[in-house]
């Protein structure tokens, strides 16, 4: 069995990572950082990301190639919004889910797909009705999203370093969106890009001390695979077989 320096190696060389980084013990994500220091290392983050724009959008990319994601970059919303009808049609679905992420609401896809005849739904809900309809509405919503050929979702975070795209807790959202159709499509633009787990982490506990942030977060590093059978690598056994990212701007 191989040590844990030895996984660890492992694991940076499949990301395509020649070396490791050494993250300072007193970093943005530290437990026992005040109130304020959490928030004064969270602005740092935004800052630094935002100066490093176009070096870490190359670097994601790169990386998120490597984890095996299809990435499509485009200059409009407009654009956007033709590449997903164009990924929807190269599978001939007709099924096709999407989350309420303010980007999608956004792009003009109900009119883009509608020429090949797809049937666009929308996965959300009223999140403080708990009545006995509400609960009838999300399993109802649970089968729909298992007989969805394409989920369609946006982006929260993506992390540069190892390709990774972060979807938190959206109020009214099924997270079902990106986890049961065979398809998902993330759409984000350059500026949810950060260089680490390191910086998600510090910016969901901003998020979660001032409220805002409530519940797990998706990390979603290409399509879904496992080894668990005589470790042999099987794609698609506990998610998406197949993953596409549309990067506007």
């Amino acid at each position: 069995m191989a040590d844990k320096q030895d996984f660890l190696r492992m694991v940076r060389t499949s990301l395509g990572v020649s070396e490791r980084r050494d993250i300072a013990r007193d970093d943005a994500t530290s437990y026992f950082l005040s109130r304020d220091e959490v928030s004064d290392a969270a602005n740092d983050i935004r800052v630094d990301a935002a100066q490093r724009r176009s070096e870490l959008t190359e670097e994601f990319v790169t990386r998120a190639t490597a984890a095996g994601w299809n990435i499509h970059r485009v200059d409009t919303i407009e654009d956007a919004a033709e590449e997903v009808a164009a990924v929807v049609r190269d599978h001939g679905a007709k099924a096709v889910m999407r989350s309420d992420h303010e980007i999608l609401n956004s792009l003009p896809l109900e009119s883009a797909l509608k020429a090949d005849g797809v049937e666009l739904s929308v996965a959300v809900r009223d999140p403080s009705d708990d009545s006995e309809e509400d609960l009838e509405r999300r399993l109802a919503l649970r089968e729909q999203s298992f007989d969805t050929e394409v989920g369609i979702t946006g982006v929260d975070f993506a992390v540069a370093e190892t390709g990774t795209v972060a979807m938190e807790p959206r109020a009214g959202s099924s997270r079902l969106v990106s986890l049961t159709p065979e398809v998902h499509i993330g759409v984000m633009t350059p500026d949810s890009i950060i260089p680490s787990l390191d910086e998600l982490f510090a910016l969901t506990r901003d998020q979660h001390l001032s409220g805002e942030h409530k519940g797990m977060v998706n990390l979603i590093t290409g399509p879904s695979r496992t080894a668990d059978i005589e470790a042999n690598l099987v794609i698609g056994v506990h998610g998406p077989r197949e993953v596409h990212l549309v990067i506007v701007g």
